[in-house]
C-alpha cells in the first residue's frame, strides 16, 4: 500500500487489553476485518470517551452546550490520540477508563467515525488533538468566567434570545419536555398493550408521547417516521413493519441526530439503530424444549428404546427474534433428535425448512396439511407438533380436527404455543394445546420506552445482551425479557397478573350435541293363527294344481284365506 502503509493480518484475542494498545497508536492503525472486531473497537472508544464527559458535567452542570461540543471535541482528540494513555496515566480519566467494562454496553449504537463528527459539529476544535489536559481544564474556567459574568450582567440568562448560552438552555429546556415518537407495525392487541404503557413510561420520564400505528403497511410507516424526523423529535422507538426496509429513512433519521431504538422486530441491515428491545427467544426456545422433554418424559422413552415423531412451526424468516427461538429449540433437543428418541420423518428442523414467512395461520396450515399427508396418511398425525406462535397451534387444531381426531384421544398429539393469547389459554383448558409461552408485552413496552429516556437523560442504558444481536450491519446493545410457561396447572396467573380476566379466557363450553328423533315405527299387522279343523271348515276356492316339468314332482299347491288374503300352505287333507 506504500511506503507509509500496509495491512498485516495477526491472531489476537479481542479484548480491552487490545484495544488499549490500539489506543495508543491513535490514528495509525485502524481494524479493517472482522467487521465485528471493527465495530467493537469503535464502541469502544466511545464508551471512553461518554464516560469522560459525565466527568466533565459532574464538576459543572452548568455549561453550556456550545463548551460541551468543545470539551467533547478535545477529549475524543485526545483520546485517539498517541498521547491518550499516558495522558490517562495520573488523573482521574485513567479512573474512568478502568471502569468502562461496566458500561461498555451504552452507546453500541454510535457508528459515525469521531473525527469526522467532530469536524462536522465544530471545526474550530481541529486543534484540540494536541492540546493538554492542563490546557482543556485551562478553557474550560475561562469559558465558565465568561458564562458567570454574563450571568450577573444580564440576570437571567435564560432571557436572552442573542446570547449563545441562554439559546442552549432554552434548548436543553425544550429537550426535556421534548416528543418522543413511537412507531407500531400492527393493529393489534399487543399494538394496544404497547401504546398504553409506553405512553405512561415516557410521560413519567418527562417526555411527551406521541403514537403512531402502520397498520402492517411498510409504506405508510415511513412515512410516518419522515413526519416524525420533520418535527424534530428527541428520539424514535420503532417496531419494523418490515425489518429490512427502513435503511434509507434511518439515515435520514441519523442526519438529524435522532437517536432510534428497534422494538421487537430487529431492524436490519443498517448501522443507524441506537439499541434493540426484545425478548430473549433463544433462551425462551430452550425453555420450550425443557418442556417437550419433561411433559414426554423424553429420557425415559430412551430407556425403553421408544420414539416420538416430531414436525416444526416456526416463525417468519425474516425476524431475527424467530431465528433466535428457532435456535433455542433445536439446541434443546438435539440430542434427543440425534439418538432417535424424537424423529421429524419430514426432514424439516432449520428456520429455512420451518419458518412462515409474515407469521401467516393460512400458511402454517397449508404447511403443515401437506406434511401430514405425505409423512403422516397412516397415523394422521406426529406425535408433538411444535409452534413458534399461538396461531399456528390453531391451525394445527383445524387440521386434526377436520381428520376426526378428538382432543384428549390417544391419537391427538401435543401441540405447543407461543404467545398466551386468551384462545391459546381457553384451548389449553379444553385440552387441545398441552401449553403455551407468555411473555410480559407490558415488560417490553417499559423497557423500550425507558432505554429511551435514559439515552436522552444521559443516564446508564440497561443493556443485557452485547453479543449475539448481529442486524448484519453491527452487533446490537440489546434490552431482553424471559417468558413463563402456561399450562392447564397455572394458567390463572394470567388472571391474577391482570392480564386477562376470568371471562376472556373462561372455556368455552361444550355444544350439547342435537338429539335427532327416531322415526316411527310402521305397524306390524296382527297375525291370528288359525287351526286346522278352523281352516276346513271354510268354503275355498281350490286352485288349479299346476305340473312340474320335472318328472314324478308336483309344485306345492297354496290356497288363499278368504278373511285376510293371505297365502297359506294347504294341509295334507287339501292336497287332493
Amino acid at each position: 500500500m506504500g511506503e507509509d502503509n500496509f495491512i498485516v493480518t495477526v491472531e489476537v484475542v479481542v479484548d480491552k487489553a487490545f484495544f488499549g494498545w490500539l489506543t495508543s497508536m491513535g490514528r495509525n492503525v485502524h481494524i479493517l476485518k472482522p467487521k465485528k472486531a471493527a465495530v467493537a473497537y469503535r464502541d469502544y472508544l466511545k464508551n471512553i470517551a461518554k464516560i469522560i464527559r459525565e466527568l466533565i458535567n459532574k464538576y459543572d452542570i452548568r455549561k453550556d452546550r456550545i463548551m460541551k461540543r468543545r470539551a467533547t471535541a478535545i477529549l475524543l482528540g485526545i483520546m485517539v490520540s498517541s498521547m491518550f494513555l499516558s495522558a490517562c496515566g495520573k488523573n482521574e480519566a485513567k479512573e474512568a477508563a478502568n471502569e468502562s467494562a461496566q458500561v461498555e454496553e451504552e452507546g453500541v449504537g454510535e457508528v459515525t467515525e469521531e473525527g469526522e463528527k467532530v469536524e462536522a459539529e465544530n471545526k474550530n476544535a481541529s486543534d484540540a488533538d494536541d492540546s493538554s489536559k492542563a490546557g482543556d481544564s485551562a478553557k474550560s474556567d475561562e469559558d465558565n468566567k465568561e458564562t458567570s459574568v454574563k450571568e450577573e450582567e444580564d440576570g437571567d440568562s435564560s432571557g436572552k434570545d442573542s446570547d449563545d448560552e441562554s439559546e442552549e438552555d432554552a434548548e436543553v429546556t425544550e429537550a426535556s419536555a421534548g416528543k418522543i415518537g413511537v412507531l407500531l407495525s400492527d393493529d393489534d392487541e399487543d399494538a394496544k398493550i404497547d401504546s398504553e404503557e409506553m405512553t405512561s413510561q415516557i410521560e413519567d420520564g418527562g417526555y411527551e408521547a406521541d403514537v403512531k400505528n402502520a397498520g402492517g403497511d411498510p409504506a405508510l410507516q415511513i412515512s410516518q417516521i419522515q413526519e416524525f424526523i420533520d418535527e424534530k423529535v428527541s428520539a424514535l422507538i420503532i417496531d419494523p413493519v418490515d425489518s429490512y426496509g427502513l435503511t434509507d429513512i434511518l439515515k435520514t433519521a441519523k442526519e438529524q441526530e435522532i437517536p432510534v431504538i428497534s422494538y421487537d422486530s430487529l431492524i436490519r441491515d443498517t448501522a443507524d439503530i441506537n439499541y434493540y428491545v426484545t425478548y430473549d427467544t433463544r433462551a425462551i426456545g430452550k425453555d420450550i424444549a425443557k418442556e417437550i422433554i419433561k411433559k414426554m418424559d423424553l429420557d425415559k422413552a430412551r430407556e425403553d428404546k421408544k420414539s416420538y415423531t416430531i414436525e416444526f412451526l416456526m416463525g417468519s424468516p425474516d425476524d431475527n427474534a424467530a431465528l433466535f427461538l428457532c435456535n433455542g429449540i433445536q439446541e434443546g433437543l438435539q440430542e434427543y433428535l440425534d439418538d432417535g428418541t424424537l424423529v421429524c420423518k419430514s426432514g424439516n428442523t432449520s428456520l429455512d425448512d420451518t419458518g412462515i414467512m409474515r407469521w401467516s395461520e393460512t400458511s402454517a396450515k397449508t404447511k403443515l396439511d401437506s406434511i401430514i399427508s405425505e409423512f403422516y396418511a397412516e397415523e394422521k398425525a406426529p406425535d408433538i407438533i411444535c409452534t413458534a406462535y399461538d396461531g399456528f397451534a390453531y391451525a394445527a387444531e383445524e387440521i386434526l380436527s377436520d381428520s376426526g381426531l378428538e382432543p384428549g384421544s390417544d391419537e391427538w398429539p401435543m401441540i405447543t404455543g407461543y404467545g398466551s393469547e386468551a384462545q391459546a389459554v381457553k384451548d389449553i383448558a379444553a385440552g387441545k394445546m398441552s401449553f403455551t409461552m407468555f411473555m410480559d408485552r407490558k415488560e417490553l413496552a417499559k423497557g423500550g420506552a425507558q432505554m429511551a429516556i435514559d439515552y436522552l437523560t444521559g443516564e446508564k442504558v440497561d443493556v443485557k445482551d452485547y453479543s449475539q444481536y448481529d442486524n448484519g450491519v453491527k452487533i446490537v446493545g440489546t434490552f431482553t425479557c424471559g417468558a413463563q410457561m402456561i399450562d392447564k396447572d397455572n394458567y390463572q396467573i394470567l388472571v391474577d397478573n391482570g392480564t386477562y380476566t376470568e371471562d376472556e379466557i373462561a372455556p368455552d363450553p361444550t355444544p350439547t350435541p342435537e338429539v335427532t328423533p327416531a322415526p316411527e315405527a310402521t305397524p306390524v299387522p296382527k297375525v291370528t293363527l288359525k287351526t286346522a279343523s278352523e281352516e276346513d271348515s271354510k268354503e275355498v276356492t281350490p286352485t288349479p294344481e299346476t305340473e312340474d316339468k320335472s318328472e314324478g314332482e308336483t309344485r306345492e299347491n297354496l290356497i288363499y284365506d278368504s278373511e285376510d288374503n293371505s297365502k297359506v300352505e294347504k294341509t295334507s287333507d287339501q292336497k287332493k
